[in-house]
């Protein structure tokens, strides 16, 4: 790894990295993690990809992603009287983002299931 400061690690790509090393189907990653599979390609894109979402997947590759990114570790113990950054902020909105677009695949699975039956 970097030591370099200024040198940020894209986190989307070390995810990607972790993923194929692993050697685990995207689609059983997916649905254990539970983000649809398409999400996980639009995750690996973003460099500053939610530590929340890296959490999840973390649990299921069994990897701390605290060791590759301390900055996680920080980020967690905050005390909540600081105030966010624009990039924690942006982090959490992309959060919620995916977590909407989460729930509206779900939403449109079951209204599909409902037409069928």
């Amino acid at each position: 790894m970097v030591k370099n400061k200024d040198f940020k690690i894209h986190k989307g790509e070390f995810l990607n990295g972790l993923v194929r090393k692993k050697g685990i189907k995207i689609k059983v990653l997916t649905q254990a993690a539970g983000f649809d599979r398409s999400t996980f390609y639009n995750h690996i894109k973003q460099p500053n990809l939610s530590f929340g979402i890296l959490l999840k997947y973390g649990k299921i590759l069994n990897h701390d992603f605290a060791e590759d990114f301390p900055e996680m570790i920080t980020d967690q113990k905050k005390p909540s009287s600081v105030q966010p950054s624009y990039e924690e902020l942006a982090e959490e909105k992309d959060y919620w983002k995916e977590k909407y677009f989460h729930m509206l695949e779900l939403y449109h699975q079951c209204m599909q299931q409902q037409k069928g039956n």
